[in-house]
């Protein structure tokens, strides 16, 4: 199968560009260009929808195809793709109060407690919403990190009227953004964790931003949720849980991956980084009369929360 770097070669020939006039558009070296095509590179994800636009294709393209998997740098340059496709979209994702569907709202379950004064950073803080919740309940400082630089964009524009120092990174959670060590008193992550495609790396990450004694809370789909389909009238299991396999998906018309992570290995991960687990919810809040109802190919239901918690949520204590 062709490598990112004969795919970009063979579109790049088929609409007759040179390396060098590759390398002028995007501002870049030849020998940048050149290490792409023989695989000792791949392009910044940064530069993934301009070359897709200068080769005349989707970024998409770019890639391998499925039959065999994405290494961990194509897939965080497509999902950084797809994410930026999404903000541009109306599509509107979870933030503070609430944790997840169907779910109880934060001013039920208490888990942050107290926030007033303390450093808190977001993973995959998306638009702000959950920054914006921070500020108003008189947080210290705001720090967020997300794939998306568009989204990081419309945070910075959120936030900017917030009294609070801001500081806002494009980055994958898996990687060192450059923030503080043993700073921050909670680092949180509403429904944003799970699309980790490397959940130790992350964990290790997040144990370094941590103070001793600092708050750990996320919320994510329960991993059950991605095998179960409403499907001719009954929800079937259709997904094998226990694989953990990578999944090709689509939100407001972008292409994403994600790695469906099992409950252990959230739980186990936590242990192995030198978390305390305080308390793990995994709660329905859904009007009865609407769970009657059967709802023909949809994801999140009051029918299915009537079954199977559609989220979990995660409180842990960095020892």
């Amino acid at each position: 199968m062709e490598s990112m770097g004969q795919i970009i070669q063979r579109y790049r020939k088929k609409q007759r560009i040179s390396q060098s006039e590759l390398a002028a558009h995007l501002q870049i070296s030849v020998q940048a260009v050149s290490k792409w095509e023989t695989g000792k590179a791949n392009p910044d994800v940064m530069l993934l929808p301009k070359l897709a636009k200068l080769l005349g294709v989707n970024v998409d393209a770019l890639f391998p195809g499925e039959e065999e998997a994405p290494s961990y740098g194509e897939t965080l340059a497509f999902n950084h793709s797809g994410w930026n496709q999404v903000a541009e979209t109306t599509w509107n994702g979870t933030y503070l109060p609430e944790y997840g569907p169907y779910t109880p709202s934060e001013e039920t379950l208490c888990l942050l407690g107290d926030v007033r004064g303390k450093a808190v950073l977001e993973l995959a803080c998306g638009g702000g919403e959950s920054l914006q919740w921070m500020a108003r309940h008189g947080v210290k400082e705001l720090w967020g990190l997300d794939l998306s630089q568009t989204r990081i964009d419309q945070a910075r524009q959120r936030l900017r009227s917030c009294p609070q120092p801001t500081h806002l990174v494009c980055g994958a959670m898996e990687q060192n953004a450059g923030f503080p060590q043993g700073y921050f008193d909670l680092v949180y992550s509403i429904y944003g964790l799970g699309w980790t495609m490397d959940l130790d790396a992350t964990l290790t990450r997040v144990a370094e931003y941590l103070k001793p004694g600092g708050t750990f809370v996320f919320s994510w789909d329960n991993p059950l949720l991605q095998c179960v389909e409403a499907r001719g009238g009954a929800y079937r299991l259709t997904r094998s849980y226990t694989e953990e396999p990578e999944i090709a998906m689509e939100k407001a018309g972008a292409g994403l991956r994600i790695r469906n992570w099992k409950l252990s290995s959230y739980l186990n991960a936590l242990a192995d980084h030198g978390f305390l687990l305080q308390r793990m919810v995994e709660e329905s809040a859904y009007d009865p009369k609407e769970a009657e109802v059967f709802q023909e190919g949809k994801y999140y239901s009051p029918g299915k929360a009537s079954l199977l918690n559609l989220s979990v949520i995660l409180k842990a204590k960095k020892l």
